[in-house]
């Protein structure tokens, strides 16, 4: 992961992300780890859509879960991440 300090806000929503790019649940569920690369086009309208409808400190649902734990577990964030600007956890 980059210098920046994750609050677990930017965590789960970096995971509830990756959960809609192509391919990243299918190959967490079947391996157990994230994929080496993430292609991240169009992850921040993404965001924004989520944070849109279920604002910054969101419940994960199942599948979102197990990416957040994988993205923990490994440590690093291959498609980037969600970083809140003027936010307190």
């Amino acid at each position: 992961m980059s210098n920046h300090e994750y609050s677990n806000k930017e965590l789960k929503l970096t995971a509830a992300v990756y959960t809609q790019l192509k391919g990243v649940l299918e190959h967490v569920r079947s391996t157990g780890r994230l994929p080496e690369e993430i292609y991240n086009g169009g992850a921040h309208i993404c965001s924004r859509l989520i944070i849109e409808k279920r604002g910054t400190n969101i419940t994960l649902t199942p599948d979102e879960k197990m990416v957040l734990d994988a993205i923990v577990r490994e440590r690093r964030l291959p498609g980037g991440s969600v970083i809140l600007f003027n936010e307190t956890e």
